[in-house]
């Protein structure tokens, strides 16, 4: 007859094993996403890149962000 213990054993074994695993895996998802994600995406480009979007600048100053998406709809861009 077996060890009326090794089943748990086993199993608990199993438990921690996916455990140890899982924390591993988020770490490295972690890591990953800290690698890709820039580190301040608000700031102003460089070189010869252009910043899109200027609120309160260019051409009609005072249009209302409703405003510009209406146009942005009726251009269809």
């Amino acid at each position: 007859m077996k060890e009326p213990y090794g089943k748990w054993w086993s199993r608990l074994q199993f438990t921690l094993l996916f455990l140890a695993m899982t924390v591993i895996v988020h770490s490295l998802f972690g890591w990953f996403h800290g690698w890709l994600k820039p580190s301040d995406p608000y700031r102003e480009p460089e070189g010869r890149a252009y910043k899109v979007f200027r609120s309160g600048e260019g051409a009609d100053p005072g249009a209302s962000p409703g405003d510009r998406l209406r146009l942005f709809y009726w251009y269809g861009e």
